[in-house]
């Protein structure tokens, strides 16, 4: 099993008032050599549009940034590298951001497009694979088309078709496409294994401990029953229950009904952590297991709290140096 952290601990949409911060290079300059302080020698980037259009930034969410920072996505490599950061294990691509209107043709035009741009990043960097959110959430959908009497099942016949277009770029580029499991997908609603048999078969899934668990599903169950499907998987937790149907809702990540926070950094929340990683090497799982503390307060302190908790579920010593360390 291959061990990293997801750099969506810095979200960059939502918390202030240290956003100008996070959109500096010094910031990330900082932050590099922290996550290789904390035990982390590979990342996941999440790939997100809105900084194409914010302009040059330290964020290294998309080619464009890095370009304008670095020149070449390769020197952006080697930069990662000088800090002790290894490999880019993989992107992440949320077509949500084009969930904005009444325009189908605008939703799948940018999301296609971008898509495309997410997985050639992916293959820049030497990126393993890419995952791939499914759908924007099932409220946030309906919002703007649920008045359409078909608009579900038009819904779902262009995101399959969406879908096998990535898997098409994705086997053209040598990555490996996995899809995520947020418990607001708009696939909740459907049969998915309907819905699978229409994907191309190289399509895999990603698996994400805490996501499965707000939608009342067993992470271990799942990861058994998947089997060589298992693309990749997300380690993260939550103390979040859905008891209100928030999934339903527009901004189920940001609950109307409670002021919560859905994701605890991990090791913080409810999930059986313990039992989720002893089944991964039950299985024999040797792909990506991401480490994601989306929603965290504070990100150099996630990033000490997820390295004690990838030690304690390892049941090793607390040691600086890679994921092989001493029992």
């Amino acid at each position: 099993m291959k061990i990293g952290i997801s750099l969506d601990m810095v979200n960059v949409h939502h918390q202030e008032p240290n956003r100008n911060r996070y959109e500096s290079k010094y910031y990330w300059d900082e932050l590099y050599p922290m996550i290789v302080a904390a035990g982390f020698t590979a990342v996941e980037i999440p790939f997100d549009p809105f900084w194409i259009f914010r302009g040059g930034s330290g964020v290294p969410f998309t080619k464009y940034c890095v370009e304008v920072k670095f020149e070449k996505v390769a020197k952006f490599v080697t930069h990662l590298q000088t800090q002790g950061i290894e490999k880019v294990a993989g992107i992440h691509f949320n077509p949500s951001i084009f969930m904005r209107n009444e325009n189908l043709d605008f939703y799948f035009g940018a999301s296609g497009y971008f898509g495309g741009e997410a997985i050639r990043y992916a293959a820049e960097l030497g990126c393993d694979y890419i995952n791939v959110t499914p759908t924007p959430p099932f409220g946030l959908i309906a919002h703007y088309h649920g008045k359409n009497p078909d608009w579900e099942s038009v819904f779902v016949n262009r995101t399959i078709q969406l879908i096998n277009g990535f898997a098409k770029v994705a086997q053209e580029c040598g990555i490996k496409l996995s899809l995520r499991n947020e418990y607001w997908s708009m696939f909740r609603n459907h049969d998915f294994q309907a819905i699978l048999a229409q994907l191309d078969d190289s399509i895999l899934l990603h698996v994400d401990a805490a996501n499965l668990s707000i939608a009342n599903q067993e992470p271990s169950e799942v990861l058994k029953n998947l089997g060589a499907k298992v693309g990749s998987v997300f380690l993260t937790d939550t103390a979040f229950v859905d008891d209100n149907e928030t999934w339903k809702t527009p901004l189920p990540e940001y609950p109307q009904h409670k002021a919560t926070q859905v994701f605890k950094d991990v090791g913080w929340g409810n999930v059986n952590l313990k039992e989720f990683y002893q089944t991964l090497q039950n299985i024999n799982y040797d792909g990506w297991t991401i480490v994601s503390n989306r929603q965290t307060r504070e990100p150099m302190r996630a990033l000490l709290r997820s390295r004690k908790t990838i030690s304690d579920l390892a049941g090793v010593a607390f040691d600086i140096g890679d994921f092989g360390i001493k029992k």
